[in-house]
């Protein structure tokens, strides 16, 4: 698409696999009160009902592709953000959802003159589990507003986390997309994390302190796959941004961030692991999550 047929906004899904969800993700961006966008969806050639259940879906706005062999989670990210039209691109994987006013929300913070100069735009999320049943309804570690590069890598490094959020919560300028290296898996872990540091390095963050996503647990989720290496990954996550003299981590950052490396990790593994279990086990793990990813971090921060 060119000129005045353009679209704003790309939302690209990488998919594999995802026919429990994929129905409700395409939904969820469907019902966008933002209507000027395209939906790209690509397949990465699963064994499921995925491709299926998407090509049910009539809306002018999708456009479908199946790959001939299974690439892989960073080969299909990558590939999913190679031919957006959009000005801005959100990705969204193939089993989280887009609340109504997330697009709309997220390109009025591009579009606000104040942020010229804003290369990443994030929105806070909730934590859904395999049935959608909201296990957290908000999680936060940053305020409204823009922020610095210095000022954010430093607190990831910290609070031993992603502070940013998961795919689901950014959106980027497309023009961005061919000054970074692209999504990288050398980290598993931190692949979207490692692609937000990119854009980093163009601009300034803008969070959006209200929760537009949703972001799911699963036992098909590619997290939950790689979720037991979790501590050992950040912790070189942590190194490796530590090792970029531009964003100015201290000794006593990567002290306090190894901390809470150990307790976020902890109470991740105890959220993958506990997902599938009863209401009650849910609700418990719900307080004990908020707790140490909220709290329990915060009070080790000067």
């Amino acid at each position: 698409m060119n000129g005045c047929n353009r679209p704003m906004v790309t939302v690209t899904v990488p998919m594999y696999n995802n026919a429990r969800f994929i129905g409700e993700t395409i939904r969820s961006i469907l019902s966008q009160t933002y209507e000027d966008f395209e939906l790209l969806i690509y397949d990465d050639n699963s064994t499921d009902e995925s491709f299926e259940i998407a090509a049910s879906y009539a809306d002018p706005r999708i456009r479908l592709q199946q790959n001939e062999r299974n690439l892989g989670p960073e080969a299909n990210w990558n590939r999913a953000v190679s031919e957006v039209s959009g000005r801005y691109v959100k990705l969204v994987c193939g089993d989280d959802i887009l609340y109504p006013s997330c697009l709309e929300k997220q390109v009025a913070a591009f579009r606000d003159p104040m942020n010229e100069g804003v290369s990443l735009v994030s929105a806070q999320r909730a934590i859904i589990d395999s049935h959608g049943k909201t296990l957290i309804s908000k999680v936060n570690f940053l305020d409204e507003g823009r922020k610095g590069p210095v000022e954010v890598v430093r607190k990831m490094v910290r609070m031993g986390t992603n502070i940013i959020g998961e795919p689901v919560s950014g959106m980027f300028p497309s023009e961005a997309i061919p000054r970074t290296r692209g999504y990288s898996a050398r980290v598993p872990y931190t692949t979207d994390l490692d692609f937000w540091l990119q854009l980093l390095q163009l601009g300034d963050l803008y969070v959006i302190d209200e929760p537009l996503c949703a972001f799911r647990i699963s036992d098909a989720s590619w997290s939950s796959r790689i979720g037991e290496m979790r501590q050992q990954q950040f912790l070189a996550f942590m190194e490796q941004a530590a090792s970029d003299v531009r964003h100015e981590v201290t000794d006593l950052d990567l002290f306090i961030g190894r901390i809470n490396c150990a307790v976020q990790s902890m109470t991740s593994m105890m959220g993958f692991k506990l997902f599938a279990g009863s209401s009650s086990e849910k609700r418990t793990l719900a307080g004990m999550f908020q707790l140490d990813m909220g709290e329990r971090a915060r009070a080790l921060l000067p």
